[in-house]
């Protein structure tokens, strides 16, 4: 078998281990049915999606097996909407059954001036990045929390994995970095599948062969708000307020900015 034939094989794999989680995630009572009988597995039974999402049986069945099939968008718009599924998990969807749109993420221009601008009359910490994680620029409180943005070519997932400063600043480096995978997994999947992107993640599983085990998580992760906690300088830690803003024209553009919570008093440990 053929090298492209294997990786497609594979994709189909993935395409069947997601499908299938989302079914047997779905509770039969959210949806108004009877849970009469005795189940067999967890979740929605096969047929059951098929009604729900006005798709013939077979036709699902197979999708979901992972099988060499063609299906149409409305197709899976019906299967999404049957399931429930959020933004992240239709975007994924998608994604694993080839409809995305190619163009997207091949264009990874600079940081708009008006924005750059805009960052920098900030005090909290802020920096603008691309669906490929590079960091495009920041202000002067961001490079003072991640000096590793002062080097050539930052890369916010680089800065997360590779720099040591990173590891000691924030609280539970394991569970943060595996929440910015997924986010960067997704980016990939669903943005044309960005080789450059692919290879830095190559890259984090090669180093950190647990990220492989994170690849293969049926969890769906997008880039949007969170709260982190950051050390400070002065002891214990602070907690953080991300907003994750969009550039209108530019889908692949992100603003993040770090609003400080817990003003009045630094949380200790």
């Amino acid at each position: 078998m053929t090298t492209k034939r294997l990786a497609r094989t594979a994709e189909r794999q993935e395409l069947s281990d997601f499908v299938r989680h989302c079914r047997q995630q779905a509770s039969p009572e959210s949806f108004g049915l009877q849970a009469t009988g005795r189940r067999r597995t967890s979740g929605l039974r096969r047929e059951e999606v098929a009604t729900l999402a006005g798709v013939g049986l077979t036709w699902y069945t197979w999708f979901e097996q992972g099988r060499a099939i063609n299906v149409s968008d409305d197709f899976l718009s019906r299967l999404a909407r049957g399931l429930r599924l959020d933004r992240a998990e239709r975007e994924h969807l998608y994604a694993l059954a080839g409809h995305v749109p190619l163009s997207r993420g091949e264009e990874q221009g600079g940081a708009p001036p008006a924005v750059v601008s805009m960052i920098r009359t900030l005090p909290d910490p802020a920096y603008v990045m691309n669906s490929r994680w590079d960091v495009l620029a920041f202000n002067d409180a961001a490079a003072r929390l991640f000096p590793a943005m002062r080097e050539d070519d930052p890369n916010m997932l680089r800065i997360v994995f590779f720099s040591a400063r990173y590891r000691e600043i924030v609280r539970d480096w394991r569970h943060s970095a595996k929440l910015m995978f997924l986010k960067a997994r997704h980016d990939y999947l669903t943005g044309g599948r960005d080789p450059l992107l692919r290879c830095l993640l190559d890259r984090i599983m090669d180093d950190f062969p647990v990220a492989r085990d994170w690849w293969r998580e049926p969890e769906i992760v997008r880039i949007g708000n969170t709260e982190k906690e950051l050390s400070q300088a002065s002891g214990g830690w602070r907690r953080y307020d991300l907003s994750v803003l969009l550039y209108e024209g530019r889908p692949e553009i992100r603003i993040i900015v770090y609003a400080r919570k817990d003003t009045d008093a630094v949380l200790m440990s």
